[in-house]
């Protein structure tokens, strides 16, 4: 059975002049499992026959047992493949001709279900939270009397199951849960001795049991109140050096004019340099330019882009070296995974550079993973998730 969940991502707003953003990052495949087993009561209720049943209340349950395994993709959104099985206990509405004694009729159910954690949506993410609810509902495949004991032969119908799991956390790794399940599925795939002539019956069941976390077990939030303060007060700080770097780049302009009117009057020198050929190199002041990166990305932003635009701009017709330099925040990642990160930061930016026109021989990229802060100030890891090119 396939299962198909759709996780939430980090989503932002504007309140006022502050920007928030709310959410966790994705998870590897391999984290945030979960395998439960558990067993405890079952009770089938055929749909046309509620509170006229024959027999006694008690000698019309059966037991029930599960296994189950679970992935969360999300603090709040889940998915579940799960195996239930044990015997209906249930006497038959025509005893003149069945008898009156109760059948018992084996059952499995396998299920696949979309789990929603209420406790995290409601309340948010507490990884240290003792009790949690999470609701669910899915669609399976009920198999039943099989055997040659039980009533009427072999048959099966799909199912629809829902139901809400109560977890008790013990420990890190170990969770108590009480699971209260109810599933639907069509009355003619009960033994003929116990079918009530209705077209849907329905059985409930509560199971307690345990359940086991895999590593990883927690989650990282991906963006937090001081991370977007912090990357929005680097970005002002940039623009204001972008400005002051114009600036001195207009002034040198201004010298470099004035030069080469000195130049001119020099007769003798400029037919010299006239006859040998020689170039003359135009100085330019360029300023540094920084690209910002997402947490975990290499991927070029658009605002990192705008910026590299501008320098490119600036630099297209000098001559000189350009140095770009990748880094990586410590904060976040292991050493190796941010030297690698870095690195590829810096090739996307130096790529970028040559598809903009610049000359390859005139680049040099490096990278330094996190054992280099990019900048100091401000103090927030979203800064040092850059590239700077000078």
């Amino acid at each position: 059975m396939v299962l198909v969940a759709a996780a939430s991502v980090a989503t932002a707003q504007r309140d006022g002049d502050s920007l928030h953003w709310q959410g966790f990052e994705t998870n590897r495949f391999w984290d945030n499992w979960e395998i439960s087993a558990g067993g405890g009561n079952t009770f089938l209720q055929v749909s046309q026959k509620w509170g006229s049943d024959p027999g006694k209340f008690i000698d019309r349950n059966g037991w029930n047992a599960n296994i189950g395994f679970t992935k969360w993709i999300v603090p709040v959104v889940g998915m579940r493949l799960q195996l239930d099985a044990g015997e209906f206990r249930n006497y038959s509405f025509d005893q003149p001709r069945y008898g009156s004694g109760a059948f018992r009729t084996p059952y499995m159910f396998v299920h696949g279900d979309i789990l929603v954690n209420m406790s995290n949506w409601i309340g948010g993410y507490k990884p240290d939270r003792f009790y949690t609810a999470i609701t669910y509902a899915g669609f399976g495949y009920t198999a039943m009397s099989w055997t040659k004991k039980s009533a009427g032969s072999y048959n099966g119908e799909y199912a629809f199951s829902s139901g809400m799991i109560n977890k008790f956390r013990l420990s890190p790794q170990w969770d108590l849960e009480l699971d209260l399940r109810s599933w639907l599925f069509a009355e003619k795939s009960l033994p003929k001795q116990i079918q009530s002539g209705g077209r849907y019956t329905f059985a409930t069941s509560i199971s307690i049991g345990v359940a086991y976390r895999f590593k990883q077990r927690g989650w990282s939030p991906a963006y937090s109140q001081l991370d977007v303060d912090g990357y929005i007060a680097a970005i002002v700080g940039l623009e204001e050096r972008l400005i002051a770097g114009n600036e001195q780049l207009s002034t040198a302009n201004k010298e470099i004019a004035t030069l080469r009117g000195e130049n001119e009057s020099l007769a003798a020198d400029l037919e010299r340099v006239k006859k040998s050929k020689a170039s003359q190199e135009v100085i330019a002041v360029v300023p540094e330019c920084v690209a910002f990166f997402a947490i975990g990305e290499a991927t070029i932003t658009d605002y990192g882009r705008a910026t590299l635009e501008t320098y490119v701009e600036q630099v297209r017709d000098t001559k000189g070296a350009i140095t770009v330099v990748g880094y990586a925040d410590k904060e976040t990642g292991s050493k190796q995974r941010n030297e690698q990160l870095s690195k590829e930061r810096a090739e996307s930016v130096a790529a970028w550079l040559m598809s903009a026109g610049i000359d390859k021989g005139r680049i040099t990229t490096k990278w330094v993973g996190d054992t280099e802060a990019a900048f100091t100030s401000p103090d927030t890891p979203i800064v040092n998730r850059c590239v700077i090119v000078k």
